[in-house]
């Protein structure tokens, strides 16, 4: 089978594409950027450049598909099934847990629309909702936290405010847990269906902080701090140049809980995302 991944050359694609190249298949790398393709898609992998603004680039480079992987936002779905080949079997969509929001944001909404449209296209459909996903060296979470923890001085205690004292609970999956759950939707021809949540074990936001914190032997002090004066706070960094270790967004996140079973995710994919503590000792095992 020619398994086609959209957005080859982002943060999921590339490492899924080099996942499913080692396993030998026919593998299609779509990026927006020659550049980027040539630096971040696996060289086992065909290249090809095709944007969804460009419909007809788009169809040229899914002429020959057969799975076709979106790894790109949830917001092309329309641009994706009309570009779409007669010879697609399945289609495998990357969405966000941020759909299951009280109020969801944009990526959300997104999200929600391409479950109900990829429900009646006519091609066998799976859409898979990950948590926050960390492990790559240049994710805009961990990665972030961890950067500007390292820059704090050695044996002086960090003090960081969190909503609510960071109570809050948060499901992190690692990016290998990702890129397995998508590697098994391709593998699987059962796998189209309803949609899969894909979260990590949960934790509270404080607890992320401190075991980050420990990871690099600093010493962190959690406080208790109103979610919009850290949200504003973060907002005035963000248009200062300050460097702040969450964007204002992602504070008013850390005010809420988002807990989603994963058991469909082990039921249907055959994944079950390993703890926080052990995916961050990965990543940091690879930065060296």
């Amino acid at each position: 089978m020619t398994v086609t991944v959209i957005g080859a050359a982002g943060k999921t694609g590339r490492h899924l594409v080099a996942r499913l190249a080692k396993d030998g298949g026919r593998v299609i790398a779509v990026g927006r950027s020659a550049d980027r393709l040539a630096r971040f898609a696996d060289p086992r992998a065909e290249r090809r450049v095709a944007t969804f603004e460009d419909g007809a680039l788009m169809r040229a480079a899914l002429a020959d598909a057969e799975i076709v992987v979106n790894a790109a936002e949830a917001r092309f779905v329309d641009a994706l099934l009309v570009a779409l080949p007669a010879s697609c079997r399945r289609i495998i969509q990357m969405g966000t847990m941020r759909r299951f929001l009280p109020d969801r944001d944009e990526p959300g909404h997104f999200a929600a629309r391409a479950e109900e449209t990829l429900a009646r296209c006519g091609v066998p459909a799976l859409v898979i909702h990950p948590g926050l996903i960390y492990g790559h060296d240049d994710d805009q979470n961990v990665e972030r936290v961890l950067a500007l923890m390292q820059r704090w001085p050695a044996g002086l205690p960090l003090v960081l405010p969190l909503p609510d004292g960071g109570r809050h609970l948060v499901q992190p999956i690692f990016i290998d847990d990702v890129v397995e759950a998508l590697a098994a939707a391709v593998a699987r021809p059962e796998a189209p269906g309803l949609p899969i949540v894909a979260p990590g074990p949960a934790l509270s936001y404080a607890e992320m902080m401190r075991l980050c914190a420990a990871s690099l032997d600093r010493r962190l002090h959690v406080l208790s701090a109103p979610a919009n004066i850290l949200s504003a706070t973060a907002h005035v960094a963000q248009r200062v140049g300050l460097p702040f270790p969450f964007g204002a967004s992602a504070l008013a996140r850390a005010g809420e809980d988002k807990c989603q079973g994963g058991e469909m995710l082990a039921h249907r994919l055959g994944v079950v995302p390993r703890p926080f503590a052990e995916g961050l000792r990965l990543k940091l095992a690879r930065r060296t």
